[in-house]
């Protein structure tokens, strides 16, 4: 490890982190494992009967379940089952988390980068944990037979971010095998010239990262042949993903995961557009948006789950936000857990500064996530130079003429006399070039709705213009 943290070629790391696994964790995920490959084996999904017993087991453990089933027979009609929306995330997690809870061990990982609306899910390591097996299970599908050996090196996670957390780390589940996330951005390392060295050097048995930074590598012609990529996070189109296979030489595959359950589908082998559902304890509907009446099978909708292993966040009919299409069915690659087919889903948009450099949206999202201030946000991009950030933001930050989104011409920007607004506004033009610059709309609702949290009209007109 210490050759892997102290290589001459090494990213500059800038943070120290281990994956807080216990004995009782450690066991916890041995046993995990068993069922979840049992499961896969005998292909036996968590259905409907099995999400009628999560909710019973959390039923005495959870105000916000208590609330939410107050006079529902809710074993004869789980479909009369209110929803959990982002918004009861945000606003109810001291009901939903279960009553007497330890909390000593909780981790918090922000949540925002493609809604635009923050959320602090908490976790536990253990349920972190489990992303090993279901992770390394998604790769076996796909011919890589992971090595749990402390001298290998199971993944490295690309980023390319202003800033971004930089670490490298051993993993007790995956017998001590080596992991890091690095940042491909120039600014974290002493010479941009070693990534590529430092990659081979580390010869990572897969590469992950969300499509905006695999993209990245490619642009940046990295040289080096991982058994596979695992993209999450984002969209990944099927020409993005066949120009990745092609130049890393390796099966690429997709994955669905949420920061609140962890991860619930991966592409399948024999056709990628669709993707299995991954664990066995997660129960998966497709709902109406107008009605919200559960959708059968072939129809389009929103996805909902109710379940997962996470003991600070048990989900009961979670709405998503996303849209997709499921169906039950053998399929010939031979997993036979239902499929899942994405639509419209959270598609990586880029920003451009002036000077034609990329911004990652999710440096915009840092930003804003952590502004005590902003409640929601929507960042667009409309013209080469101009930004509007529209916000749902505390009355401080609102003490500000209201720009409306009809006032595009910039003719129109508003001054920001407010401190709050003018820190915010030089934060964010410093981050999206010289040149730049964003005006507020402090319109944007507050209703607890997922909302599209990146835009670029002005790519998609020039777009349209060719």
């Amino acid at each position: 490890m210490n050759r892997f943290l102290e290589s001459p070629h090494a990213p500059i790391w800038n943070a120290n982190i281990g994956d807080r696994i216990q004995k009782d964790d450690f066991d916890f995920v041995e046993d995990f494992k068993k069922v979840f490959y049992d499961s896969k084996k005998n292909q036996t999904y968590l259905g409907r009967e099995g999400a009628i017993e999560y909710v019973r087991k959390n039923l005495y453990l959870s105000t916000f379940f208590q609330d939410q089933l107050k006079g529902i027979e809710f074993a004869e009609n789980f479909e009369s089952i209110p929803f959990t929306t982002r918004e009861d995330l945000q606003s109810k997690i001291t009901e939903i988390i279960p009553i007497g809870m330890d909390l000593e061990r909780m981790v918090i990982n922000p949540t925002s980068g493609t809604t635009g609306k923050p959320i602090l899910a908490p976790n536990h390591p253990k349920a972190i944990g489990c992303y090993v097996p279901l992770i390394e299970w998604t790769v076996e599908k796909y011919g890589v037979i992971p090595i749990h050996n402390p001298k290998s090196t199971f993944a490295i996670q690309l980023c390319y971010q202003e800033n971004t957390i930089v670490y490298a780390t051993t993993h007790s589940l995956a017998g001590g095998a080596k992991f890091a996330k690095i940042n491909l951005h120039p600014h974290s390392w002493k010479n941009p010239n070693d990534i590529e060295t430092f990659i081979k050097e580390s010869s990572p048995q897969i590469l992950t990262g969300d499509p905006y930074s695999l993209e990245s590598a490619m642009k940046m012609s990295l040289n080096y042949k991982p058994e596979a990529i695992h993209s999450t996070a984002l969209e990944l189109t099927t020409s993005l993903r066949e120009k990745l296979r092609e130049h890393f030489h390796c099966p690429v595959i997709n994955s669905y995961s949420l920061n609140e359950s962890g991860p619930i589908a991966y592409a399948c082998k024999t056709n990628p557009e669709w993707m299995h559902v991954l664990p066995h304890d997660i129960y998966i509907e497709i709902i109406s948006s107008e009605t919200g009446e559960v959708l059968p099978s072939g129809n389009i909708g929103e996805i909902v789950v109710t379940g997962g292993r996470n003991p600070f966040l048990p989900l009961l009919r979670y709405k998503t936000g996303d849209r997709g299409e499921f169906q039950y069915g053998r399929c010939s690659c031979g997993d036979f857990f239902p499929r899942l087919r994405l639509l419209s889903g959270r598609k990586p948009v880029y920003f451009f500064k002036l000077n034609g450099e990329t911004v990652n949206p999710i440096d915009v999202a840092r930003i804003l996530r952590r502004n005590p201030h902003i409640y929601q946000f929507q960042m667009e991009q409309y013209t080469k130079e101009n930004f509007i950030c529209r916000v749902s933001a505390s009355n401080e930050f609102l003490d500000l003429p209201v720009v409306s989104e009809s006032t595009k011409p910039e003719s129109n920007f508003v001054t920001p006399k407010n401190p709050l607004q003018i820190e915010l506004k030089t934060e964010l033009e410093n981050l999206l070039g010289i040149g730049s610059h964003v005006k507020f709309d402090t319109n944007f609702p507050l209703d607890g709705r997922k909302q599209i949290a990146f835009i670029n009209s002005y790519l998609d007109t020039l777009e349209k213009s060719k």
